[in-house]
């Protein structure tokens, strides 16, 4: 959930809500009517929309956004996973202090006279303490998932590395033969699309890298160039230059030790694609959007006590 709002027609923020809620039920339902899965609100007469049906249709209607939800969904469930194994869990007081931004963001941008409470039921139809639980959820959420990233990729060998990235393959094979014959990455990081969190193009990346930057960063020895070479589904070419590679750790650091490097250093996107991909081989997860294969009635007669 953003700390900003944007005005976004309601349509989307119910259909956001109403997949959310699919998303969380329709792979596993059961099959047949009920199941727990209907959307209340969504009703005609007595009869209620079923989620699975929802997300069915939605998934063919909005693929990207289903996507992307999906992903979001399995993402904090990996984490989740990956937490109780680790035994890390998110700090309440970095999480009320992360909320607090968030709420004060939200509040600046209201109209003048405007209230948090006024702003939930408008936007979400619920009071502003239901509001404000779901976005500290997130929150916590998120932070759990940046704190396992890191936990699992300290206990990899990790590859300090100069990465460059175009849409040019051209460019990119100038890159390297520029970096092949001395050239130093960080006076060609300008030219680069991403330049990292540090400008220069430099990027800690665990040892589960996507193919084919794993293999060909296996028992690479410093200095080595890679590129081009572009990853699965990518446009972009990627060229490289490998500094250093470090030890795995034997333990996750510490907390306070993970906090304060996410602090000095958020997460890379490739560093979080690797998590990602690599979770999902870990835990065999089926990234696939609700299934359109076996319909569902679209509407189901609403469960009784």
């Amino acid at each position: 959930m953003p700390a900003r709002p944007t005005r976004r027609p309601r349509r989307r923020c119910r259909l956001a809500a109403a997949l959310a809620l699919a998303a969380l039920g329709a792979c596993a339902a059961p099959a047949g009517r009920g199941g727990g899965h209907a959307l209340p609100e969504l009703r005609v007469g007595e009869l209620a929309l079923d989620a699975r049906a929802y997300a069915a249709e939605a998934a063919f209607l909005f693929p990207e956004e289903c996507q992307a939800l999906s992903r979001s969904l399995m993402r904090m469930e990996l984490a989740r996973l990956e937490g109780r194994r680790l035994g890390i869990a998110p700090p309440d007081a970095e999480v009320d202090q992360a909320l607090e931004l968030a709420l004060a963001g939200i509040e600046s941008a209201l109209p003048e006279g405007g209230s948090f409470e006024d702003w939930a039921r408008e936007r979400y139809g619920r009071s502003g303490a239901e509001v404000r639980g779901v976005i500290r959820r997130h929150l916590a959420s998120n932070l759990l998932y940046q704190l396992v990233l890191r936990a699992d990729a300290a206990t990899q060998p990790r590859y300090r590395l100069h990465l460059l990235i175009t849409t040019d393959a051209d460019q990119a094979s100038d890159w390297g033969d520029k970096l092949r014959q001395g050239a130093d990455p960080r006076a060609l990081a300008g030219e680069s699309m991403d330049r990292g969190l540090d400008g220069q193009g430099e990027r800690l990346l665990p040892a589960y890298l996507p193919e084919p930057l794993a293999g060909g960063l296996r028992g690479a020895s410093p200095g080595a160039v890679l590129g081009p070479l572009q990853l699965d589904g990518d446009r972009a070419w990627l060229t490289l230059r490998l500094a250093e590679t470090l030890p795995a750790a034997a333990a996750p650091p510490p907390l306070a030790v993970l906090l304060a490097e996410l602090n000095e250093r958020p997460v890379d996107p490739l560093e979080a694609r690797a998590w990602y991909e690599e979770m999902l081989r870990r835990y065999t997860a089926r990234e696939a959007l609700p299934a359109i294969q076996a319909p569902v009635p679209a509407f189901v007669p609403l469960e009784r006590p």
